[in-house]
């Protein structure tokens, strides 16, 4: 009997010894898998309609001109989403002012209509790659913004819009 609380108290102390190993773990584990990540960004759609005038803006730091970036565009959107894609049109300015102008298929679904990414409940989340292998020329503050450029505005189930640029490795 006398023994027991002592027992007690190495029990105690074990126990949150491991707990503090596995939370260390896990930060670890969870850090390190992001580990490319440069910059990345999401912005909410004001009640799911995405209206041409609302074009969303990303202001990314690159400091590293040497390394190859990836680029994607983040999309959560719900079920009632009535398009098979979404065009958009992003335009990069560069650190010393100049603009470059594109349009970009994202495809959100299959050709049978089956949802691309990761769905839960009424939210589907997918990473669209838009480039590989980039270069940023100049090191400095590149802007990125994001309009939608469908036929219909506005875009109707379109929750959030994001960028995500990360190291090539």
């Amino acid at each position: 009997m006398y023994g027991q609380p002592q027992l007690n108290k190495l029990s105690a102390v074990g126990s949150k010894f491991l707990f503090g190993i596995s939370l260390l773990l896990a930060v670890f584990t969870f850090t390190r898998c992001d580990k490319g990540r440069i910059f990345e960004q999401n912005q909410q759609i004001t009640d799911y309609k995405w209206q041409y005038n609302d074009a969303k803006t990303f202001v990314a730091e690159i400091k590293d001109t040497n390394q190859h970036y990836n680029l994607f565009i983040n999309v959560r959107h719900s079920f009632q989403f009535d398009w098979r894609n979404t065009w958009v049109k992003i335009t990069t300015t560069f650190p010393d002012g100049q603009s470059f102008e594109r349009r970009v298929n994202l495809v959100l679904s299959e050709p049978d209509g089956h949802w691309l990414g990761n769905c839960l409940g009424d939210n589907c989340d997918m990473q669209v790659s838009i480039q590989q292998n980039a270069i940023f020329p100049k090191p400095g503050k590149y802007t990125f913004k994001i309009a939608q450029d469908m036929r219909v505005n506005p875009l109707n189930a379109i929750k959030s819009i994001g960028l995500r640029i990360e190291k090539n490795q």
